[in-house]
């Protein structure tokens, strides 16, 4: 089977993080995407005006992307809003230690979530539905929270900051299309 040019940018980015076993990463970032690709058409988990052959380099590759620069070893994590379960599920797929927390507002969504976490046997894993101010509520604290997708607004900042463990840390995903 030959491989899209998409899933071999995809592959050549996970042997430069130097991961041990890219075949078992690869395998479950094709079942993910099987899944994704799959509830996409039910729910609108990311957007459906991307060919799904594309979710390789625009979502998994770029949920990735603080791997470069960061080691989540043995990190609690925070996905808020998760959506499609980016970056989380991404991240989780290549570190396997990592207690990771999918949350979102939507009650669809997280339903979905929740199904494909199951169908992947994923481990410390939570899938939660509510809203970030009231989950922030509670006495869960983070390592590291990423924000991914999503407009910030002011009213997140409150509730983001008292979801950190003392020197924990927001990652904002931002980026600008450049113009050639």
């Amino acid at each position: 089977m030959k491989m899209s040019a998409e899933r071999e940018s995809f592959a050549a980015f996970l042997n430069v993080l130097g991961l041990a076993d890219i075949d078992g990463v690869m395998a479950g970032f094709e079942h993910y995407h099987r899944l994704l690709s799959e509830y996409n058409q039910m729910v609108n988990l990311v957007s459906r005006a991307m060919p799904a052959n594309e979710y390789w380099t625009k979502h998994f590759l770029d949920s990735l992307l603080p791997l470069k620069c960061m080691d989540l070893s043995e990190q609690s994590v925070l996905d808020f809003g998760s959506g499609g379960g980016l970056p989380g599920i991404p991240l989780k797929l290549v570190h396997q230690n990592l207690r990771i927390h999918l949350l979102d507002s939507v009650g669809k969504k997280t339903r979905i979530l929740a199904e494909m976490v199951s169908d992947m046997h994923l481990e410390k894993v939570e899938v939660i539905n509510a809203r970030l101010e009231d989950f922030a509520r509670g006495k869960d604290q983070f390592d590291l929270v990423f924000c991914r997708a999503l407009k910030m607004e002011e009213r997140y900042r409150q509730p983001l900051w008292q979801l950190l463990k003392p020197g924990g840390s927001v990652i904002f995903y931002k980026a600008r299309i450049a113009k050639t």
